[in-house]
């Protein structure tokens, strides 16, 4: 599969974003346009992108370049998130992202933040600051692309986390899939990304909880279960301490289209 070159000095202007429903049968309509398209899978179908035959699970990501020919073939009809955008291609370092990466289940948070910032700017800030988002979702997938050496054991545990804080894991664990001890995997941990793995552990489970408090109807209990923390007493002291509210105070602060990304 052809990867497609990402300017790493320059931001992308966000043309379309959201989550959308796909209908297509048969390759039989052709999606081909002028602007770049990335697209967070929540449906399996059969796809043709740059000339290859992809099967697609729930997960997948694909990114379609600007004037390329896409077609697909869905089994029943499904949704997924998407980006559109152009970008300048001119000059500088760039970093290649693949047109089809499995397993991104974990950037369904930044597509929907960054759909979220799009759908509410109203000024040169908030267009601004939904640009940096896509950047950010962008390197996200380039980093998916280009995966750090396998001895990385800070890369490895950061990994681990992002594929499992949905569980009921601690730094037992996560030191146990870097194949360090918890000692030293907390020095090197700190070392990249300047917090311990166990406060990157909360981080993810607060973003996740964020999300699906604020844009799906799942009952808290429910949330709880996703996030990693199912007993409800603590999930509510662990929302509270990162989110500074409560589960029901972050829900009804938004006012966001109520929809279960998994339903």
């Amino acid at each position: 599969m052809p990867d497609w070159k990402l300017p790493l000095e320059n931001l992308a202007t966000i043309k379309v974003a959201g989550q959308f429903l796909l209908t297509d049968r048969d390759f039989s309509t052709v999606h081909q346009g002028n602007t770049h398209a990335l697209h967070l899978h929540g449906y399996a179908a059969e796809m043709r992108l740059a000339g290859e035959h992809i099967t697609i699970a729930p997960g997948d990501l694909t990114l379609s370049p600007a004037g390329m020919p896409t077609m697909y073939n869905l089994p029943k009809p499904g949704r997924h998130w998407c980006i559109h955008f152009q970008i300048d291609q001119c000059g500088g370092p760039s970093a290649p992202i693949s047109l089809h990466l499995a397993g991104c289940a974990h950037l369904r948070e930044k597509f929907a933040h960054v759909s979220w910032q799009f759908a509410t700017a109203s000024d040169d800030i908030g267009f601004h600051a939904a640009r940096i988002g896509a950047q950010d979702l962008l390197l996200s997938a380039a980093r998916q692309s280009n995966p750090l050496p396998r001895n990385d054991a800070a890369a490895a545990a950061a990994q681990f986390i992002d594929n499992h804080f949905d569980r009921p894991i601690g730094l037992k664990e996560i030191a146990a899939a870097a194949g360090r001890s918890q000692v030293h995997l907390n020095r090197v941990f700190r070392q990249r990304f300047g917090i311990t793995a166990l406060h990157r552990l909360l981080q993810r489970r607060a973003e996740h909880a964020r999300f699906l408090l604020e844009s799906t109807d799942l009952p808290i209990w429910r949330v709880a279960e996703r996030c990693g923390v199912p007993d409800a007493q603590h999930f509510n002291k662990f929302v509270k301490s990162m989110l500074g509210s409560s589960p029901s105070g972050v829900r009804i602060k938004t006012s966001a289209k109520i929809v279960d990304p998994d339903r």
